[in-house]
């Protein structure tokens, strides 16, 4: 392999639930030694560390990063913080690997950390992510925001609510193989239409917990891969763009509508292309960024799994199911964890462990090729992974 190629070489995650005890220095110092041992290193063999912390109205703390940085491992390195809303993992990973690639290190500790069960500021946060102008005084917050969406891509694509529960039972069933998942519990249709309606057409079954945990990935330079003595994940291909801040711009326009998600089919093209792929059935598994069952349909188009007009067809084949040539969703996706400053780079984590043989109960036979979504604002970022195994 190049010296200047990437991967990831250790994994390791916190259990994920709505309020976690411990301390977050505690929980960081944990998850960073596990990831470490998975890689068969130690913090001596570690040159930089990213930390990725979503705004700190979610952490109920001023610059929380004088705290979990340290803890960490950041002292005696160079270290960083990187915030970009729901892509905040994916985008400390991203950083990292540009540090890298830019010759300033061999090895790179990324954590990332959601502790929004301390805030009281959560909601304002959230209800203020909007175009300030035109869109926060109707009074947007994510939930209705997602479901604006999802009643788009019914009224485009006649998509149903009882096609997005088909969904939401499959990535439930897959949370049973995952002991880091939230919920782990086995739905039907009827629980996912007959859950509790939170903004039509989402319901709770459709939509994700609020979560708390940490992620971490310890990524490598091809000159410093052989310091680890465990199974490898190379990135193959990766890509990340912005969209216009402002939904509404997005709505009719001819290069992409809102719904089409613009930003991801562009990233995702990036990634195929750099890692050879054609589409996302060259996968054996994907990690749809999706905190929503409807999210996850949207994805479908930009990662060429399907024309968006033929997704409702999709998932009634049962697509992305277990056993199928490609799953979807096999830790159960965001909808059963949802940690939103980890929750991009557990995308990368899961897709990792999936390449590296490492995934336990959840792993997927004769995974190879793996992909990796991250979102975040109102779907103006996005960013796509590719991942193999060599």
């Amino acid at each position: 392999m190049s010296s200047d190629e990437i991967a990831v070489i250790g994994v390791g995650q916190s259990a994920y639930a709505r309020n976690l005890g411990a301390s977050t220095p505690d929980l960081v110092f944990e998850t960073v030694n596990r990831a470490l041992v998975d890689a068969g290193i130690t913090m001596a063999d570690v040159d930089v560390v990213v930390g990725g912390f979503a705004p700190d109205g979610l952490a109920g703390e001023a610059s929380p990063d004088k705290s979990f940085l340290p803890a960490a491992g950041s002292v005696g390195r160079a270290s960083f913080r990187v915030n970009t809303g729901g892509a905040t993992g994916i985008g400390a990973a991203f950083s990292a690997m540009e540090w890298l690639e830019g010759g300033m290190g061999d090895v790179a500790v990324v954590v990332a950390a959601e502790r929004m069960a301390q805030a009281v500021t959560v909601p304002a946060i959230f209800n203020s992510i909007f175009d300030p102008v035109y869109e926060r005084d109707t009074g947007l917050s994510t939930l209705s925001m997602c479901a604006m969406r999802a009643t788009r891509m019914m009224k485009l694509w006649g998509y149903t609510r009882e096609q997005w529960a088909s969904v939401s039972v499959r990535n439930y069933a897959h949370a049973l193989r995952n002991p880091y998942a939230q919920i782990r519990k086995r739905i039907t249709v009827d629980d996912a239409l007959n859950s509790r309606m939170l903004v039509w057409p989402i319901a709770q079954y459709d939509a994700c917990p609020i979560s708390e945990g940490v992620c971490v990935v310890v990524l490598a330079r091809g000159a410093a891969v052989g310091r680890s003595s465990r199974p490898v994940a190379w990135v193959r291909g990766r890509g990340s763009t912005s969209d216009t801040y402002e939904m509404g711009d997005r709505i009719g326009r001819p290069e992409g509508d809102l719904v089409e998600l613009l930003s991801l089919q562009r990233s995702a093209d990036r990634a195929y292309a750099q890692a050879g792929i054609s589409s996302g059935h060259d996968a054996q598994v994907i990690e749809v960024h999706s905190p929503f069952s409807s999210a996850e349909t949207m994805a479908y188009m930009p990662l060429k799994l399907c024309q968006a007009a033929d997704g409702p067809e999709l998932v009634a084949s049962g697509f992305g199911a277990w056993g199928t040539a490609t799953v979807l969703q096999p830790s159960g996706g965001p909808q059963t964890a949802n940690p939103v400053g980890a929750t991009a780079l557990v995308r990368l984590a899961e897709c990792a462990e999936q390449v590296r043989g490492t995934a336990g109960e959840r792993q997927v036979p004769g995974a190879r090729i793996a992909i990796a979504t991250g979102q975040g604002g109102a779907s103006q970022f996005s960013t796509c992974t590719v991942l193999s195994a060599n």
